[in-house]
């Protein structure tokens, strides 16, 4: 270990997640996007403090750690919202693979552990993989409501197609959180301001 190795971390790895923008906002700061270095400190907080009180047996660092480089391939291939074009959410998958092989080119022979950890969460090996990725389906959520405002503003018809995806997702690999995820989303049901056009069937899935 040495200078040259400290800075090409922090240069390649731990600031480029500060240039990429989410849709979502930072509460209280409504004006300002989030980026994926203070979402990804934010959902490895909340999981490491609320994972004991949902299964006391998950391993605190293999959340922290998850949670760390979960999004990591977005500095190569970009965030991409629930809300964008189909064109895009079709890509999705693959330009973020295209992302995790061009960080095992550059960074697997120095650092074959980060590359492990990266392929580790993709494929949701273990339960703490299932609980962040699950985690980071319905944080985005509490960030809207802290926030009071949604990002987006889409109509109730787009947004409950968003929420049933989510909602799948969370249901096949942590299904300790659907309950957490049904009461964010009865709170949504009560935001009229959040969407574009009238809340219908706001019980309806």
């Amino acid at each position: 270990m040495d200078i040259g190795i400290l800075r090409l971390v922090v240069r390649e790895l731990a600031v480029p997640p500060y240039h990429v923008s989410r849709v979502s906002v930072v509460p209280e700061t409504v004006d300002r996007r989030e980026n994926d270095a203070e979402h990804s400190f934010a959902l490895g907080l909340v999981a490491v403090v609320v994972a004991p009180l949902v299964d006391p047996t998950l391993d605190q660092g293999l959340l922290a750690k998850y949670a760390l480089i979960h999004d990591l391939p977005e500095i190569y291939s970009g965030d991409v919202s629930v809300y964008a074009d189909a064109g895009d959410l079709e890509k999705k998958e693959l330009r973020e693979e295209e992302a995790r092989e061009r960080i095992r080119a550059e960074f697997g022979d120095r650092f074959p552990w980060l590359i492990d950890d990266l392929y580790r969460y993709k494929r949701l090996d273990d339960p703490e993989s299932r609980f962040v990725y699950a985690l980071d389906k319905l944080l985005p959520h509490m960030t809207t409501l802290l926030g009071d405002r949604h990002p987006v503003k889409p109509t109730w018809e787009a947004y409950k197609v968003t929420e049933q995806v989510a909602r799948g997702k969370i249901g096949a690999t942590f299904p300790a959180l659907l309950p957490l995820f049904e009461e964010l989303c009865a709170e949504f049901a009560l935001r009229p301001e959040f969407f574009a056009g009238e809340i219908t069937s706001p019980h309806a899935r």
